[in-house]
């Protein structure tokens, strides 16, 4: 009788250890939970008065959309609703361990602001025996498919020789491409980039004016999406100091919406909004 006293009553103590460690187990748990979201809830509401969107990464289809991609530095993947492919100043497998890796891409046609080697190296990279637009060679608009590109003659920035802004438009989209200037020299290139729906804008470390007068004017002059270019894509500034994109997104308006996104879709109606594009693979 005693024996079986005793075994229950061993039973009864690992029953109540298990209780215990279960309750316990319970606790971290919530603990944890707890700790995620009020990490999450922070993030979220990083930055006085701005609104973050983290767009989806999953792959979509992008046929018949006029869609932007950023290769890195001044370098950009264009593809215009008509399928009609661009690509913005190549600066090439030369300069990947500073850019990051330059992707294979395909063009229809190249754009090239200025002849600067992180510019230029990388027009024999890019496939599909693309037209190449220069400044000196492009004295009247010229359309490739849907898409109409025109340039206007401006400075680049320290005083570095000429540089090209370029203005695409299709089916009543417009993206400006500034290139390495922050500079509207002219009348007819501050009319063009006007109510632009996109503009790639300059965001490095050589500037004639700082950045966040460059985005302030450029959102005045009712461009309603503003795309850094010109910049690191690492984690601390490279290649004359120029800035990552965490200083940049110090630099934007405030109560201005950033979209952080791998593709930004172009579409009429554009809400104003920064928008922060990863880099291209």
């Amino acid at each position: 009788m005693r024996r079986k006293t005793i075994f229950t009553r061993i039973v009864q103590i690992l029953f109540m250890v298990a209780i215990v460690g279960m309750v316990v187990a319970c606790s971290k748990n919530t603990s944890s939970d707890n700790a995620l979201g009020n990490d999450v809830a922070t993030k979220a509401g990083a930055g006085e008065n701005t609104s973050v969107d983290e767009a989806s990464t999953v792959a979509q289809d992008t046929t018949g959309l006029l869609s932007i991609k950023y290769v890195g530095n001044s370098c950009f993947y264009i593809k215009f609703a008509d399928g009609t492919r661009l690509v913005t100043d190549p600066y090439g497998t030369s300069y990947g361990s500073i850019f990051g890796k330059f992707p294979q891409m395909e063009a229809d046609v190249m754009t090239i602001s200025h002849e600067h080697e992180d510019h230029i190296l990388g027009i024999k990279d890019v496939t599909g025996k693309p037209k190449i637009l220069r400044l000196d060679k492009l004295s009247t608009p010229v359309t490739i498919g849907d898409v109409e590109i025109t340039g206007y003659d401006s400075k680049h920035v320290a005083d570095l020789g000429s540089n090209t802004i370029f203005v695409y438009k299709e089916n009543g989209l417009t993206v400006v491409n500034m290139g390495e200037t922050d500079n509207i020299d002219s009348p007819e290139a501050l009319q063009a980039i006007k109510d632009a729906d996109v503009i790639l804008a300059y965001a490095g470390e050589y500037g004639t004016v700082k950045n966040k007068d460059s985005f302030i004017t450029l959102f005045n002059l009712k461009i309603k999406a503003i795309i850094p270019e010109h910049y690191s894509n690492k984690a601390e500034s490279i290649f004359y100091k120029e800035p990552t994109i965490d200083t940049i997104l110090t630099e934007i308006p405030a109560g201005t919406k950033v979209t952080k996104t791998s593709e930004f879709i172009v579409k009429k109606d554009l809400e104003k909004q920064f928008v922060a594009l990863s880099q291209m693979k």
